[in-house]
């Protein structure tokens, strides 16, 4: 008994160990080894690491690719923090109602952009944008605007906009639902008292449906917010951040710095300022948002 009582305490220990060593393995010794890997000049094979302190960040808050490859991320949590958004958000208002015919249609359909892979969503996009016979430049000329034809994707004062269309594409039914669930855990109440008070559809909406639905929005926000960092996979399979950098965030440019150019050190360098950025950024925008409940 002595030994059973000795146990009972750390019974929990036990659930959580595996997802803890998991947790250890995969994500805390990794995160350690990357900023150590930041200390140092190294090419990923060579037994020989040169350490150099903090010259890899030096080196990096010098360099305008960094800078504009950070630009390109903002352009994209800009995108992708309003037009998804709102566009889940109209959605949402269009077919949550059961009254709708074919509502559940409009559901399903809307939706099953998000359970596409993103890789699946760059080779249809480049597909569709190909300047020679893809879909879009066929419908413009079909239409008589062959003039407005472009290399979408080799232009470089649309390649950003395109792949922010083609990236984003994925979220509107995310959102969508995400807002659809928020509607339905609201007190119809509150509407029955903005009739009585004789609101139109448009205050009921604006006063009424928006504030009850804050702490959604500040979800897909902060969650627009990290993955707008993050995002890699689309850009690296479109366009692989050209041309000329001029679609190159973050992500790519860390990505080939450590397995393109050799420079595992800088790439490591890169990855832990884009690690702290993101933290800032959503530490920032969380005491933000309580400090305006």
């Amino acid at each position: 008994m002595n030994i059973l009582s000795r146990i009972k305490p750390f019974k929990a220990l036990f659930f959580i160990l595996p997802a803890l060593v998991f947790y250890v393995v995969f994500l805390i010794i990794p995160i350690i080894q990357t900023a150590q890997f930041s200390l140092f000049e190294w090419d990923g094979a060579s037994p020989v690491m040169n350490f150099v302190g903090f010259d890899n960040y030096a080196r990096l808050l010098q360099d305008p690719i960094f800078w504009k490859a950070l630009g390109h991320n903002l352009f994209w949590i800009a995108w992708t923090v309003t037009i998804p958004i709102f566009l889940g958000l109209i959605l949402a208002l269009l077919v949550r109602s059961n009254g709708i015919k074919g509502a559940l249609i409009f559901r399903v359909t809307y939706f099953m952009p998000t359970i596409v892979s993103l890789i699946a969503v760059g080779i249809v996009w480049n597909w569709m944008l190909h300047p020679s016979f893809g879909i879009v430049n066929t419908i413009l000329d079909k239409i008589g605007l062959g003039s407005l034809a472009l290399d979408w994707l080799g232009n470089e004062h649309t390649v950003m906009p395109a792949l922010a269309t083609a990236g984003s594409w994925t979220y509107y039914g995310f959102c969508m639902v995400i807002f659809m669930a928020a509607m339905q855990g609201i007190d119809k109440s509150y509407y029955e008292v903005a009739k009585l008070e004789g609101a139109t559809v448009i205050q009921t909406f604006v006063q009424v449906t928006i504030p009850l639905l804050k702490n959604t929005i500040t979800l897909l926000v902060l969650n627009s917010l990290i993955g707008s960092f993050k995002v890699f996979d689309i850009i690296y399979l479109m366009t692989k951040g050209g041309p000329y950098h001029s679609s190159e965030v973050i992500s790519t440019y860390m990505f080939d710095s450590a397995f393109r150019s050799n420079e595992v050190g800088f790439g490591a360098a890169i990855s832990i300022a884009l690690a702290l950025i993101i933290a800032t950024c959503s530490i920032v925008y969380m005491r933000f948002s309580e400090r305006n409940d």
